[in-house]
């Protein structure tokens, strides 16, 4: 630090004088600009294609590619324009997909590639079917010590009409894990898994659980109040339905951009499906599986629509979707058995 009196200044250099008269001028006189930000999320057609902008097939087929490479990607609207977008930090992985896609396709039809495999899409549905098989097992058990035996677990679990609308709600839930025998179990167990892997390829497998079971609870409400109070239904079925409806959900958003029709094949094709698999059979409840479609459906296209602006939910999301299930039921059956 430098200290002299005014009277020495005129032995100064003037870069020192003026020093002297405006103190620490780098702090009080310096403009800090405000920093900004990158952006986060980047279009990925300028990135590609170095302009905005896609028609809705390339922009549906840009959006399936990065799905099946497990890049997260979302679509919005900005000055008009629809843009894919894709985070900062997966920009460089995104554009080179899309460039070795575009080079293997530049002599025809467009081939998708396939999905990559991914344990957490298939162990989720695996493990809650192998639950639901071990708990038909549990009840088909009498247990005299706690006074429940195969007749009690259907009085206080079954979606009872009646009971379901003098207010015991949790019917809606226990009643789907509820069968009649060894053969409805494991055929709900078999299908369901199935539908629900399909599901939790493009959606994670947490949240197709999540989706097929809250549909089902929704299913059997409908059901319910749709053929009165004396209507009675058991099984996982209705969920199993209502994961059909999240894929022809998921169909729809995938096929907007081509047109109604086409957006529309994978609603047929469920309630196709729903034909063979759903109406035959005496004890066959057709209204449960009819309303655990639609309300799949329902449901799936606001779950589809988040995962394709938003990309699958993460590993932590899932993990957080499936205990959610696992606890709303649990909590269901505690209620019916100290009701």
């Amino acid at each position: 630090m430098l200290i002299c009196k005014d009277s020495d200044l005129g032995s100064l250099p003037p870069a020192l004088i003026r020093l002297h008269s405006h103190p620490m001028p780098f702090l009080f006189r310096r403009s800090i600009a405000p920093r900004r930000r990158p952006p986060l999320w980047l279009d990925l057609a300028v990135l590609v294609n170095g302009i905005p902008g896609l028609d809705p097939e390339e922009l549906r087929l840009w959006a399936l590619v990065l799905e099946a490479r497990r890049i997260p990607c979302r679509l919005r609207r900005e000055a008009g324009e629809r843009e894919l977008q894709v985070r900062r930090m997966d920009a460089e992985r995104a554009e080179k997909e899309i460039r070795l896609w575009q080079e293997e396709n530049s002599h025809g039809a467009s081939i998708l590639p396939v999905p990559e495999s991914d344990p957490a899409d298939v162990w989720p549905p695996a493990l809650f079917m192998l639950l639901l098989v071990f708990f038909h097992a549990l009840t088909g058990r009498a247990w005299p010590l706690f006074g429940l035996y195969r007749q009690r677990w259907l009085d206080i679990g079954s979606a009872h009409g009646a009971s379901i609308m003098e207010g015991e709600w949790w019917r809606l839930s226990t009643a789907l894990t509820l069968h009649a025998d060894a053969g409805h179990v494991l055929g709900n167990a078999l299908v369901g898994g199935l539908f629900l892997a399909l599901a939790g390829r493009r959606t994670g497998g947490g949240l197709a659980l999540l989706v097929a079971v809250a549909g089902g609870v929704l299913g059997n409400l409908w059901n319910a109040l749709a053929l009165g109070p004396h209507h009675d239904s058991i099984g996982f079925s209705t969920a199993v339905f209502a994961a059909a409806g999240l894929l022809a959900a998921l169909g729809v958003l995938e096929g907007r951009g081509a047109g109604l029709l086409r957006a529309l094949i994978p609603v047929g094709a469920g309630l196709g499906l729903l034909a063979m698999l759903g109406a035959g059979g005496e004890n066959t409840d057709l209204g449960a599986h009819l309303f655990g479609f639609t309300a799949g459906l329902i449901l799936g296209l606001p779950a589809s629509l988040a995962v394709l602006r938003w990309g699958r939910p993460s590993l932590c999301w899932g993990a957080t979707f499936y205990l959610l299930v696992l606890l709303a039921l649990s909590g269901c059956w505690a209620m019916a058995l100290s009701a």
